[in-house]
């Protein structure tokens, strides 16, 4: 029995002494990662902002308002009716002629 007791006596400190160590190395590593997620939490507000400001910027570049005043600019012009192409060889169907209005002879 007292040699059970010496044992008690000789282990139990050590392991005592070790939790503590223990526990302060696992608190300096929780200290140490919560400041870092602190850094990434800010930088990720950070990029949500200018994430934002970028689509912002984007929507109003590609506004049809701003892309005609750019047209304009570089020298287009509205179109009129004589400017207007067909790039296909069909004759459109609502053609607006009055000889299109004949009947056609199935002969």
């Amino acid at each position: 029995m007292k040699k059970i007791a010496r044992v008690i006596g000789i282990v139990l400190p050590i392991t005592a002494i070790i939790l503590v160590v223990l526990q302060v190395v696992i608190s300096n590593e929780l200290a140490t990662l919560g400041k870092r997620l602190g850094q990434l939490d800010t930088q990720v507000s950070y990029e949500a902002d200018l994430n934002e400001a970028l689509s912002t910027e984007v929507a109003s570049a590609s506004s049809l308002l701003v892309l005609r005043e750019r047209a304009q600019k570089l020298g287009f012009v509205e179109p009129t009716a004589t400017q207007i192409m067909s790039l296909t060889l069909e004759v459109p169907v609502a053609l607006n002629r009055s000889d299109s209005l004949r009947p056609v002879s199935l002969e």
